[in-house]
């Protein structure tokens, strides 16, 4: 669904729209899909006006008979390390990324992102698992075009600054994954037609 001034006077297929009244243009037909809930990340710099904005953001939705999960909610302390620290970093993960705290080019410390290792691993999981199981029910083009298809949709969701190790080890690991199962394509063949030989 598009949405944004870009939209005013369109029709989103064709079909009734709420009034010109508005820039926002929702199509009204049955079946519409709306956006998923927005994800939220709230920064405060005192822990007493974090733990504020949630309770005051638990009654604000409990007046709409809503409720926070409470397992997805949760406060997270991601201060600055200061420069005598040998403690652990703050560290936290959110979509699938793991926000850090580490040092700029010129030596100041920045919050960087990065894949999540357990995001990566699972990627890589599900890349051998389609490559184990397609690698010989279509041509090799085709295969290699929805790898590569796959590979770019990665890089586009993880494509961040600060994220470019995690993005050239996807890219390296997937790709050995790749020829490794299409090795054994080429060599399923070969036993195959060897088989066909002798007998």
């Amino acid at each position: 669904m598009r949405i944004g001034p870009c939209c005013i006077g369109r029709r989103l297929d064709g079909r009734s729209r709420m009034s010109g009244d508005v820039h926002v243009r929702i199509c009204e037909h049955v079946g519409v899909r709306f956006p998923r809930v927005t994800r939220l990340v709230i920064c405060c710099r005192y822990a007493r006006d974090a733990e504020r904005i949630r309770k005051a953001l638990g009654q604000r939705l409990a007046k709409y008979h809503l409720a926070l999960n409470e397992e997805k909610t949760r406060l997270v302390s991601f201060a600055r390390p200061n420069g005598g620290e040998r403690k652990r970093r703050a560290v936290f993960d959110f979509l699938g990324f793991t926000f850090y705290w580490g040092r700029s080019r010129r030596g100041h410390l920045i919050p960087k992102v990065k894949t999540s290792g357990k995001r990566l691993r699972a990627a890589l999981k599900r890349v051998q698992l389609w490559a184990q199981a397609m690698r010989s029910r279509e041509r090799l083009l085709t295969l290699w075009r929805i790898f590569c298809a796959k590979v770019r949709g990665h890089l586009r969701y993880y494509g961040v600054s600060f994220n470019q190790r995690a993005l050239s080890a996807f890219v390296y690991y997937a790709t050995r994954i790749m020829y490794k199962w299409l090795n054994r394509r080429w060599l399923r063949r070969l036993s195959h037609l060897y088989i066909v030989r002798v007998a």
